[in-house]
């Protein structure tokens, strides 16, 4: 039974981390932030070494979303997965480096791609899944023997 409990907290738990980086995205979106920081980014892009065109493809903002939500629940479910508040910090960290250098290497190709949106929802949901104190393990009572 209670294994059963420990997958309805750690599922609870996933779910609520990755609706709130996912939200996050959402409101900032929506306010208008980032649009512009897309198009600040983009700007620096048309800079040397990159010189990226003006019309260069770029990711659909549906795209970008699926994106944002699918990448944000892995990395919730990953790290929720994990022991140790170390190994779950350089997780996190390698992969929201990672994300960050999708944006020079693609732009070296002539693409855009924003990494801000994906960057944000996917390193709040991966920072409340570090944060969130874990469920105390209850020590096994050792079972009456029958003998």
């Amino acid at each position: 039974m209670a294994a059963k409990t420990h997958q309805d907290i750690l599922l609870m738990r996933w779910a609520l981390f990755s609706v709130t980086g996912i939200v996050l995205i959402v409101v900032l979106y929506s306010v208008g932030v980032t649009p512009s920081w897309a198009f600040a980014l983009r700007e620096a892009m048309t800079q040397a070494p990159f010189l990226l065109p003006p019309d260069a493809p770029a990711l659909s903002p549906g795209a970008g979303f699926l994106l944002c939500i699918l990448l944000t629940l892995a990395v919730a479910c990953n790290l929720l997965l994990m022991r140790g508040l170390l190994r779950k910090s350089a997780v996190l960290a390698a992969f929201l480096l990672l994300l960050a250098c999708f944006t020079p290497a693609l732009g070296l190709w002539g693409v855009f791609f924003n990494f801000v949106p994906c960057l944000l929802s996917a390193g709040t949901a991966g920072l409340l899944a570090i944060l969130w104190p874990l469920p105390a393990e209850r020590e096994q009572e050792p079972s009456p023997s029958h003998e």
